[in-house]
């Protein structure tokens, strides 16, 4: 057991590691080559975070392990919003009140609906997955809209970087086309390991592979925007980041990871009605807030805290 630990650990590393050097690495070729602050942004930013998830998913699909890869979208999902929203509304005040973020609420609020009904289902089709795919292709047509107006700077994981004029930037290291690689090869590898260990865990400890990626694998993949909202945090600027690049994470968690596995035709086991009703009700308090002009702080940080545990404590 121990050695299995050890590998979970390994694998938790190995996953920061591999989306650190895959977020920075692409920023910097998506410069080199000239692409837009909309395919940086949009693309290497929200689609990074959700590598992992990405990752584990289809290989713990590909291993025979269907339950892992619903687990860890779902629970993901769960602890984006109510784990890491809620960590840091305990340490800054988050404005979701702005007009973009009610956008994105109302977004989040309808993926949800739609991903209730996906999994009310007996299996994952790909019909489901082009239902999900539409509304993966609103999202990033509706970010499309927002983004044109902002062609100056784009979100990064550590607040925001101005794109300089092409005259003025310099030319890519090699170094970073390479790292930018070993990145996938890590989130590759971290995945499989995380999907393997967990898996052999949930086993020792007389756990379904659905209760151990829900919360351990899903912890693991997460890591990525959790330490997004860290660094946001502790420089206590740019905090507008936080809530944005946790809802784009969980549009691209269902809209993209969980449309895009569709086509295993995944059996939906498990009864989800707990998790879709935490879901919902994440959404419509975060509605609630930004409906009334209010910030997301400490009590609704505590909250939300609160809602993550008990959801932990059902699973377990």
């Amino acid at each position: 057991m121990l050695l299995q630990i050890f590998f979970l650990i390994l694998s938790f590393i190995v996953l920061y590691f591999g989306a650190e050097w895959t977020l920075n690495s692409a920023e910097k070729v998506g410069e080199f080559f000239d692409l837009s602050p909309l395919v940086i942004g949009l693309l290497i930013i929200g689609f990074g975070t959700s590598l992992p998830e990405f990752f584990v998913s289809h290989i713990a699909a590909l291993s025979g392990h269907p339950e892992i890869a619903l687990g860890n979208v779902v629970g993901s999902n769960v602890a984006n919003l109510f784990l890491i929203l809620g960590i840091s509304g305990l340490l800054v005040p988050l404005h979701v009140f702005k007009i973009e973020f009610r956008q994105q609420i109302f977004f989040h609020l309808s993926l949800t609906a739609a991903l209730a009904i996906v999994l009310a289902q007996d299996f994952l089709t790909p019909w489901s997955s082009l239902g999900l795919f539409i509304f993966f292709i609103m999202y990033v047509y509706m970010s499309y809209k927002k983004m044109m107006q902002h062609k100056v700077t784009v979100p990064s994981e550590i607040g925001i970087v101005e794109i300089p004029p092409k005259s003025k930037r310099k030319p890519v290291s090699p170094v970073e086309f390479l790292r930018l690689i070993v990145g996938f090869v890590f989130l590759w590898g971290g995945g499989k390991l995380l999907v393997e260990s967990g898996s052999k865990l949930g086993l020792m400890w007389g756990l379904s592979e659905y209760v151990i990626s829900s919360f351990i694998v899903a912890l693991g993949t997460s890591f990525p925007e959790l330490i997004t909202a860290l660094f946001a945090c502790y420089k206590k600027k740019d905090t507008d980041l936080i809530l944005g690049n946790i809802i784009g994470s969980n549009v691209f968690n269902v809209a993209f990871v969980l449309g895009s596995l569709g086509f295993y035709n995944i059996e939906l086991k498990p009864n989800f009605g707990m998790e879709m009703m935490i879901l919902f009700t994440g959404s419509l308090v975060l509605l609630g807030l930004a409906l009334r002009k209010m910030n997301f702080f400490r009590t609704t940080g505590i909250f939300f805290l609160a809602c993550y545990v008990g959801v932990v404590f059902y699973w377990l």
